[in-house]
C-alpha cells in the first residue's frame, strides 16, 4: 500500500516536473543507493574530456560538505567533482560524474528531461529504482527537480560508459544535427538490448 502510494505520488511529480524552467544547480548527494557499473578512471579521464568539447568544465575538490559527491552548475558551465565524500574507486567517481553528466544533456535540450513525453520510459526508471533511493529523491530535492534527478540517476546506474559518452554527445552536439530528443534513450536501449 505504502509502495503504491509512493509510486503515485512519484508520477504525479513528475508530470509536474515537464514544464519546468531552467533550474539552478543540479546536485548528487551521497545516497548510498548506487549501483555501480563497471568503469575505469580512464573512463573518468574520457567523460571529462567529452564534457570540455561541450564546454563544460570539471573540477575537483577536497573541501565539499559531507554528503556531496557533485554538482553541475549550468550558469558556469561547471561539473564539481568532490574528492572528498567519496571513496576512491573508479565506478563511484563514474557514477557521479555521469550523474552530473546527465544534468548537462538535460539543459542542452533547453532544460527538458531526456525521457520526456516517453511515459513508458519513465515508468521503467521509476520501477527500477529501489525504493528507498526514491524516498531519497522525495525527501532530498525539491518536486520541480526530481524527475531531472530520477532520471541523471537511472542513466547512471543503468548504461555503460561508452553508451553514456554516446548520449552525451547525441545530446549536446551541434543543434542542427541532433536527434529529436524522443528518440535519444530508446535508440540507446535498444542497442544495449539488441
Amino acid at each position: 500500500m505504502a509502495a503504491r502510494a509512493l509510486l503515485a505520488l512519484l508520477v504525479a511529480l513528475m508530470a509536474l516536473g515537464e514544464g519546468l524552467a531552467k533550474p539552478i544547480r543540479f546536485h548528487q548527494m551521497g545516497s548510498g543507493f548506487a549501483a555501480p557499473v563497471p568503469a575505469s578512471w580512464e573512463h573518468l579521464q574520457q567523460l571529462e574530456f567529452r564534457l570540455a568539447l561541450h564546454g563544460v568544465k570539471v573540477v575537483h575538490s577536497s573541501r565539499c560538505p559531507k554528503g556531496l559527491e557533485g554538482l553541475y552548475d549550468h550558469r558556469i558551465g561547471q561539473v564539481l567533482m568532490c574528492k572528498n565524500t567519496m571513496p576512491a574507486q573508479a565506478e563511484i567517481h563514474w557514477n557521479t560524474l555521469a550523474h552530473e553528466a546527465v544534468h548537462v544533456m538535460q539543459i542542452c535540450r533547453q532544460s527538458a528531461p531526456l525521457s520526456k513525453g516517453l511515459d513508458q520510459l519513465q515508468q521503467k526508471m521509476l520501477d527500477s529504482t529501489p525504493a528507498p533511493e526514491k524516498l531519497h529523491i522525495l525527501s532530498a530535492y525539491p518536486p520541480e527537480q526530481r524527475l531531472y534527478e530520477l532520471e541523471a540517476r537511472w542513466v547512471a546506474n543503468t548504461f555503460p560508459p561508452e553508451t553514456v559518452m554516446a548520449l552525451l554527445d547525441l545530446s549536446c552536439g551541434r543543434p542542427g544535427r541532433r536527434q529529436p530528443t524522443h528518440t535519444l534513450l530508446p535508440q540507446l536501449m535498444a542497442k544495449e538490448n539488441g
